[in-house]
């Protein structure tokens, strides 16, 4: 994992009576889904992560598997974006359903589909509006972005990065 950008507070967070901690934005980039839990090593307790991924032609399973280790490591917050980031989603949601009876009122592991988004949209998204919910609020301040399997990805979210930390909303 590799630090992006240090203590990003979100615009929209400014309309908050309380303000949640600033983000701190990694990028975590693996050749496969299956490689990506080992690979994320989060200084808080929890995190937020966001996956660039093309789904089409992964088995359902092996999207299950990695999310129950992810949800396990501590998932707060969950945006997918990329081909199937629907099914995904969905999948995601399937596997934090334990972790989520298991929380009480409100709270529940967060989840987001970005199809209809271009990258710098949803990580837009990511960046300002995606919030924990109240019991991972000063836990989750670590916020992973990881493109999986497309190097050009990673190469437009390292050269968008900035921008779409320290810009108004994308158009």
């Amino acid at each position: 994992m590799e630090r992006l950008i240090s203590g990003v507070q979100s615009q929209v967070s400014q309309i908050f009576p309380e303000k949640p901690p600033a983000k701190e934005l990694y990028l975590c980039p693996a050749d496969t889904i299956t490689e990506l839990p080992g690979k994320i090593k989060t200084a808080s307790q929890n995190f937020g992560l966001f996956l660039a991924l093309n789904a089409k032609n992964l088995r359902s399973e092996e999207i299950g598997q990695a999310a129950k280790k992810l949800v396990e490591g501590g998932l707060a917050y969950f945006c997918a974006w990329g081909p199937d980031c629907e099914r995904v989603h969905d999948i995601f949601d399937q596997s934090s359903e334990k972790r989520n009876s298991e929380l009480t009122g409100d709270d529940v592991i967060m989840t987001t589909w970005h199809s209809d988004e271009t990258l710098i949209e949803a990580l837009w998204f990511f960046i300002h509006s995606a919030f924990p919910t109240q019991c991972f609020v000063t836990s989750c301040t670590d916020w992973v972005i990881a493109p999986i399997g497309n190097h050009d990805w990673e190469l437009e979210i390292r050269s968008k990065i900035r921008e779409a930390a320290f810009l108004p909303a994308p158009d």
